[in-house]
């Protein structure tokens, strides 16, 4: 690549340093890899990327490409499964410059061309599709050879599937190609160096982007769709606003869910689905009523077995034990005749006594030792003596040590009566029931609360003589848990009133709604801090992506192309119009706009008043197929490398003039390089000979190949052999001799009919090689039925030599044979020569002809 204009390189010093580092990838290996696309996106993401920098020379060379290298079409074959293209035949191409390829109509010249179209992926080919009229074949594919530089390769290829990447430098013009230069912009195929990069960096910006754009689509939303019931609330309008900007405290607001916002959800729920607030209220009252009572038993409990509590009774007992103890040790009766007098059991018996002596004598002091009184026991009088004990017993219960004993043991056995009896488990679990307690947690604690109180009152009233009694501390978590409820509950009975005055439902549904709203957009806090995350990403993504956008760059490729690309564009189809006989056309080529830096032109009526109308509508058949051909020569021919040329009826709608331009301008093209013709008029066929005969030297007979196509049997594409028609003919007449020889064999074999009905054909055919004899042999060829030209210089002598014989000859036979060229009466048939007669009249046309040039000879 030659050194860029300083221009060029002030203006990429002013771009960021990614894109500056595209253009020296280019400059210096003439592509851009897709590792190195990687790198580039990686250092555009970087504020160092971004920076503009001026510290490159852009300097370097691309290495050769395979388009400066010729291009060859060695050949086609083995097709199987294309149109309905035969397997049997192998087009090649080798010979020389210029192939001219004749068949006539549905013989697969635009099977070829439409093949050749899609192998070198050009535009407007459409699918290849295989034989309608056959079933599905088992392959599609093809082979085609060609030859790149000193170098021939052989790929088969498969219909409708990636171009051929060599391949694609060869140029095709065909009807569609004509119709796209008329009807759309135009990109020229060949750019200079210098604009080639813009288009080149405009490519690669494209791919940035699109590498850009890839890694953006993957970064797909994973936040959950908002319920279609929480569309309209204000929490799902929030939630469907998340946006990249969202502050952390936006964030959090919006995601943050307290247990007091559990507590109003629990009560919204609870008053909808209320319908009597007062029957409510009513049993909540009830229910405060028992917790209230639970609450209080356990206070009454708990200070019951407190550890003051507990120390209390234990000195109230150690007190009565202490005094009873004095009194036991000081009890002395003298009447006494039994020991034990004043223990525990005695003391039991003296009271027993008592009580029952209410009985016996009621409203009478204990003892009863009147006269005749009995004892209270045996039921026996009492004699002076018992009456005696008796009232010696009662100064002794009556006595101070005694007293004071009974009386302590009487404080303690009070203390421990009224202590209060726990709540069994069973009472608990009834208890909370009724105050509708559900909590699982509090229900254990209480059973654990009345557990221990249970236990300490078991060991207090047992004296404690098998455990210790643990005092109860206060049930603080208990107590508040309680009192929770009591507070629930008291202002649910003061909502429950106030709702029973007047309950506005459908707000307060509309409140429950957006709570249950804010609850679920809560619940998706890890996915709403991940989304934002993600749309900050995508507005990186979309920074970078504007970065990479050509637009700057299709600009400064406008400045410049218009002197490098438009104007050598121009000039070029000014040339070919001109050179095709075409320059009195008013049509001109104008640059239209500026693509991914690559500039495109337009064709357009030169003169026109009105801007609107179009050359496909103005002009007539022959003009728009000159014009075509004029815009794709122009935009062709100037392409580095050399590559085939292949056109495809180059001259259809073309008159005589026209036709023989366009011959002698592919004729000129053949001087250079390959150029292959498709064609179905032998008008073409027989110019383009004509014009390769007058190149110097012997040009045509190295660089003429002229094939001939032929359909048969369902199938196109059959290579036959020169037609007598194309050969000259002297050939022309020795084919007719073979094609008798076969027939009368068929004769031999088969009959008289199928000997005829080749026959016919050979008659008639006999008849044209006279035509052809006679203005090429006899006449010199200096006039032709398809040439334009009369041809005299050096020919005109040899007519003196043609004697009243050979026109007698000619006319003789002309009469015999137009018979069986030309439609006759039925009532009349002509009869077919047997094979001696014709074989002899062709062979003396043979024998004339060898006279006669012998006789010009001398």
């Amino acid at each position: 690549m030659s050194e860029l204009p300083s221009s060029i390189v002030d203006w990429l010093h002013k771009q960021q340093d990614w894109l500056q580092e595209a253009a020296q990838i280019l400059l210096t290996a003439g592509s851009v890899s897709d590792d190195q696309i990687s790198t580039l996106v990686t250092r555009l993401k970087t504020p160092g990327g971004q920076n503009t920098t001026n510290h490159r020379s852009f300097a370097g060379a691309a290495p050769q490409s395979p388009a400066d290298q010729e291009l060859r079409l060695a050949s086609i074959g083995d097709i199987h499964g294309i149109e309905n293209l035969t397997s049997q035949t192998t087009l090649d191409f080798r010979k020389g410059n210029l192939c001219v390829i004749y068949g006539h109509n549905a013989s697969g010249k635009s099977g070829y061309v439409r093949l050749l179209k899609s192998a070198c992926g050009k535009p407007n080919t459409g699918p290849l599709k295989p034989n309608v009229f056959e079933a599905e074949p088992a392959k599609r594919q093809c082979q085609i050879t060609y030859r790149l530089g000193d170098t021939e390769r052989s790929v088969t290829w498969v219909p409708d599937s990636t171009p051929v990447d060599d391949l694609r430098a060869v140029d095709v013009f065909d009807s569609s190609a004509s119709l796209a230069y008329l009807t759309t912009e135009t990109a020229a195929s060949y750019t200079p160096p210098a604009v080639a990069l813009f288009e080149n960096l405009a490519a690669v910006c494209d791919r940035v982007k699109q590498r850009l754009q890839e890694e953006q689509d993957r970064l797909v939303s994973k936040l959950p769709a908002l319920p279609s019931m929480f569309l309209a609330t204000p929490a799902g309008a929030q939630y469907q606003k998340i946006r990249a900007g969202l502050t952390n405290e936006e964030v959090e607001r919006l995601v943050t869910w307290q247990a007091s916002d559990d507590e109003a959800l629990a009560k919204l729920n609870q008053r909808l689905r209320v319908t009597d607030p007062t029957a409510s209220a009513t049993r909540k009252r009830k229910t405060l009523a028992q917790v209230v009572a639970l609450k209080d038993l356990l206070k009454q409990a708990s200070n019951a077995f407190s550890d003051s509590q507990v120390k209390n009774i234990r000195r109230l007992r150690e007190d009565a034990l202490g005094k009873r103890r004095v009194a036991s040790e000081s009890a002395k009766v003298d009447s006494a005749q039994l020991d034990g007098i004043g223990t525990d059991t005695w003391r039991a018996l003296w009271q027993a006594a008592r009580k029952y002596s209410q009985t016996a004598y009621p409203g009478r002091d204990y003892p009863v030792i009147d006269e005749g009184a009995r004892c209270v026991l045996c039921q026996q009088k009492l004699q002076p003596n018992a009456q005696e004990r008796l009232r010696d017993f009662d100064a002794f219960v009556q006595g101070r040590l005694e007293s004071e004993a009974a009386a302590a043991e009487k404080i303690y056995q009070e203390t421990l009566d009224a202590l209060p009896a726990p709540l069994t488990e069973e009472d608990v679990a009834t208890r909370c029931q009724a105050a509708d307690l559900t909590d699982s947690a509090l229900l254990k604690q209480l059973n654990a609360l009345w557990a221990s109180i249970r236990s300490a009152r078991a060991a207090l009233m047992h004296s404690e003589t098998e455990k210790q009694a643990s005092p109860i501390g206060w049930p603080t978590k208990a107590i508040e848990e309680l009192e929770k409820c009591t507070d629930k509950l008291h202002d649910e009975i003061k909502q429950l009133e106030k709702d029973a005055e007047g309950f506005d439902r459908d707000k307060t549904a509309t409140e429950k709604l957006n709570l249950e709203a804010r609850e679920w957009v809560s619940q998706q806090a890890d996915a709403i801090r991940a989304e934002i995350t993600r749309l900050q990403q995508l507005d990186e993504y979309e920074t970078w992506k504007s970065c990479a956008n050509s637009q700057s760059i299709s600009r400064q490729a406008g400045k410049i192309s218009s002197q490098l690309v438009t104007q050598a564009f121009v000039d070029r189809f000014n040339r070919e119009l001109s050179s095709l006989g075409a320059f009195r056309i008013k049509v001109e080529l104008q640059r239209s706009r500026t693509e991914k830096g690559k500039p495109l032109h337009k064709l357009q009526l030169k003169g026109a008043q009105s801007g609107q109308d179009l050359l496909n509508e103005v002009l007539s058949d022959g003009e728009r197929r000159i014009v075509g051909l004029a815009a794709f020569l122009a935009d062709v021919v100037d392409k580095p490398g050399i590559a085939p040329f292949v056109f495809d009826d180059p001259i259809s709608s073309l008159d005589q003039e026209y036709e023989w331009k366009v011959v002698t301008r592919l004729v000129e093209l053949a001087k250079t390089r390959q150029v292959i013709v498709f064609t179905h008029r032998l008008s073409l066929y027989g110019a383009l000979e004509e014009a390769a005969r007058k190149v110097e030297g012997a040009w045509k007979s190295q660089h003429l190949e002229q094939l001939c196509l032929q359909s048969f049997s369902g199938t196109a594409g059959h290579l036959i052999d020169q037609p007598f028609w194309s050969a000259n003919t002297k050939k022309a007449n020795n084919i007719l001799l073979t094609r008798l020889d076969r027939a009368k064999k068929t004769g031999e074999e088969s009959g008289p009919q199928p000997y005829e009905e080749l026959a016919q054909g050979i008659c008639s055919d006999f008849r044209k090689l006279l035509e052809r004899t006679i203005e090429s042999d006899l006449l010199n060829e200096i006039v032709k039925r398809h040439r334009r030209s009369v041809m005299t210089q050096g020919k005109l002598e040899r007519l003196s030599l043609i004697s009243p014989n050979d026109c007698q000859f000619f006319d003789t036979l002309m009469t015999k044979y137009s018979s069986y060229e030309h439609s006759q009466s039925t009532e009349m048939p002509v009869q077919i020569p047997e094979a001696d007669e014709l074989q002899k009249d062709i062979q003396a046309l043979k024998t004339w002809r060898e006279e006669f040039k012998n006789a010009c000879c001398k």
